[in-house]
């Protein structure tokens, strides 16, 4: 019993010591909106290098608009996490003033024990009368028994000053902390006060450019059914990659079963919307499932100009475009990077989106379009964040946006949730 109750105690103490351990490596508040900061800032400028990449061309473009609607939606999440930051701070302020408010307590109480004791002995007389005290006893265990008493006293006395002498350096330590907390705190409310000034700015530019493409909504409607076959056509083709994908790993299925099972139809009734994995292609698919929410982006760096599902048209009364993945703005030639380990599926030019790469992880599929460059071709193996290309940018308009999609069987998902912040 003894050596299961001290084997039980071991576990214990060793779940206690990785959760602490997993408690300690997870990123502070402070820490986490710092980041999130820093990535707002980031987008803001790839927004900005966007702008200026396409505003050479003199007629307002759609991707113009979508730019500054993201920067103006980013420098509203970057003021909100600056108000955020800054009422951390405040928090952090007023810990450090009860703190210093707790050691000054603490000091004052030590300096009277302190002062109490001297006034003691002062009444007990000089180091004589301690003597005197020592050899005034009746037997040596008496005598033994004060001189412990009075080494235990002096010691005692010395201790209170060591312990005074620490809070002290504690208090000035917490002061200079305090002091840097304030600075930290007036340079946040700088930051929100210069943000507020820039959205007004923004604001109205974004604005303007709204009621610029009003003036031209019947061009829009026109480019945007335009668009949207472009996408219906890209659609088609990704589903017939998919299926023709399908009636191969059945195929493989199929002749596997066979040679193990003469006879057996097993592998032939698969669905026609789902895949019939290889063990490895199935291990392969339950890390990628296992990875939602931490693939890496396809770009290094970029920003989601449109969303998944529907999205409204900027300048038009109502028109909206559905969209089968997230189009990422980048920086002109931006290197284009697979999310995940895999198998290349197919590369394929399609008129619209220029080259298109798709990726094979299990049964997902993750696809990158608008592609200039390519360096890789259908059977290669590619590992996560590996280079397989380049974004295409418009002649004319000097855009460059990368259009991506994530596909379950022969579904397409919103990839958004996918992808790491």
């Amino acid at each position: 019993m003894r050596v299961w109750n001290f084997k039980k105690a071991l576990w214990i103490l060793l779940l206690l010591f990785v959760g602490l351990s997993a408690w300690a490596q997870k990123p502070t508040q402070k820490e986490t909106l710092e980041q999130r900061k820093t990535q707002l800032q980031d987008e803001i400028e790839v927004a900005n290098g966007i702008l200026k990449k396409t505003q050479k061309d003199k007629e307002l473009t759609l991707s113009q608009v979508r730019a500054l609607d993201k920067k103006v939606s980013a420098r509203e999440e970057l003021i909100r996490t600056v108000q955020l930051q800054i009422r951390n701070s405040e928090r952090e302020i007023n810990r450090l003033k009860n703190d210093m408010v707790r050691l000054d307590s603490e000091i004052k109480t030590l300096k009277e024990k302190y002062a109490g004791m001297l006034r003691q002995a002062q009444k007990r007389g000089t180091p004589s009368s301690a003597l005197a005290f020592v050899f005034a006893s009746e037997d040596i265990q008496q005598a033994l028994k004060r001189l412990y008493f009075l080494r235990q006293y002096s010691g005692f006395r010395q201790t209170q000053v060591e312990e005074i002498k620490a809070l002290q350096v504690q208090k000035a330590q917490t002061i200079l902390t305090l002091e840097a907390e304030q600075g930290r705190k007036r340079q946040l409310l700088g930051q929100e006060v210069a943000q507020k000034q820039t959205l007004v700015s923004e604001k109205s530019e974004q604005e303007k450019a709204v009621a610029a493409l009003k003036k031209k909504e019947g061009q829009i409607v026109t480019d945007i059914r335009k668009k949207r076959s472009e996408l219906q056509k890209l659609e088609k083709q990704i589903q017939k990659i998919i299926q023709d994908e399908l009636r191969r790993q059945r195929e493989v299925a199929r002749k596997q079963a066979e040679a193990q099972n003469p006879g057996s139809t097993e592998g032939s009734q698969s669905s026609s919307t789902s895949f019939a994995l290889t063990p490895e292609g199935a291990a392969l698919a339950k890390d990628f499932a296992a990875n939602k929410g931490k693939l890496p982006w396809p770009v290094e760096r970029g920003i989601i100009t449109q969303n998944y599902g529907e999205n409204p048209v900027p300048g038009t009364n109502g028109v909206t475009i559905k969209n089968p993945g997230v189009d990422i703005g980048t920086p002109g030639k931006s290197a284009v990077r697979s999310v995940f380990e895999g198998e290349v599926s197919t590369v394929v030019r399609i008129p619209g989106a220029n080259r298109v790469v798709l990726i094979r992880h299990g049964n997902y599929f993750t696809v990158y379009s608008n592609l200039d460059e390519v360096n890789v071709k259908t059977g290669d193996k590619v590992s996560t964040k590996q280079v397989i290309g380049r974004v295409a940018s418009d002649p004319e308009t000097g855009e460059s946006t990368l259009h991506f999609e994530l596909w379950k069987d022969t579904n397409n998902e919103d990839p958004k949730p996918w992808l790491g912040r």
